[in-house]
């Protein structure tokens, strides 16, 4: 009786399939099926067709810039699309333009490109076509601009912002005559040359600028009393008086009544 319990304790179990390969082949058919949709996705994003940029918005206060200029520069970049357009190289060409200062260009869901621009503003001339900013920084426009209410400033290449600061300087000098440097022009060898807004030049040299253009400021009342004419020009160069030059031929009569 013994041996027969045993023999119905070892009855056989039923078989059962091993299913561990499914979970590896549902993972693999998972990220396969993903990287397709990626594919895909991807693919549908780039298409300019389905995501177009449908406006470009430009904010910025122009006088020389136009907003058409503008928009010609963004035309190619944001014609691949809005997922695709470069938003970095499309900055980059605005900034290169002339009169274009500071640029930022973002975008907009889901079919806009913003573009901010600050114009340059230009606060003297420098050279023969040449601007400069308030940074010192020099800007080259690629058609001539006459703006000659601005003063001219010139001078050697990594000079800008030296001569920028003496005109700020002179002009506070020259506040008490009511008179205004018009040009500045810093030569080769470091020497100083003005010119005013009556037209008359000043010779100021290397050596101390600010106290001799001082000086001048002091003794310009007396200079005008002592000569009769139209005074053209003073160097102040050297180190005890001036050397002054008048256009006598210039010299007029007003008569009254």
């Amino acid at each position: 009786m013994i041996s027969k319990r045993k023999g119905q304790a070892r009855r056989r179990q039923p078989f059962k399939p091993s299913f561990g390969w499914l979970r590896p082949a549902l993972a693999a058919l998972t990220v396969a099926g993903s990287a397709l949709g990626l594919t895909l996705m991807s693919e549908w994003m780039h298409d300019p067709q389905a995501w177009p940029v449908k406006r470009v918005h430009i904010e910025g206060k122009f006088q020389h810039l136009h907003k058409a200029q503008i928009r010609a520069v963004a035309a190619a970049p944001a014609a691949a699309g809005f997922f695709v357009v470069d938003v970095g190289d499309l900055q980059a060409r605005l900034q290169a333009l002339a009169w274009v200062d500071q640029v930022s260009v973002r975008r907009i869901w889901p079919d806009e490109l913003d573009i901010q621009v600050r114009e340059q503003r230009p606060v003297a001339r420098w050279g023969a076509a040449s601007f400069i900013n308030a940074r010192a920084e020099v800007f080259t426009p690629d058609t001539p601009v006459l703006l000659d209410d601005l003063p001219a400033l010139d001078g050697p290449e990594g000079n800008q912002l030296r001569v920028l600061e003496m005109h700020y300087r002179l002009q506070a000098l020259l506040r008490p005559l009511q008179l205004d440097v018009s040009a500045i022009t810093l030569t080769a060898r470091r020497a100083w040359r003005l010119r005013l807004n009556n037209g008359l030049r000043l010779e100021v040299g290397r050596r101390d600028p600010l106290q001799r253009v001082a000086r001048f400021v002091r003794v310009y009342p007396a200079i005008l009393a002592s000569g009769a004419g139209e005074l053209t020009s003073v160097d102040l160069r050297y180190s005890n008086g001036f050397a002054v030059r008048w256009n006598r031929a210039k010299t007029t009569t007003q008569q009254t009544g």
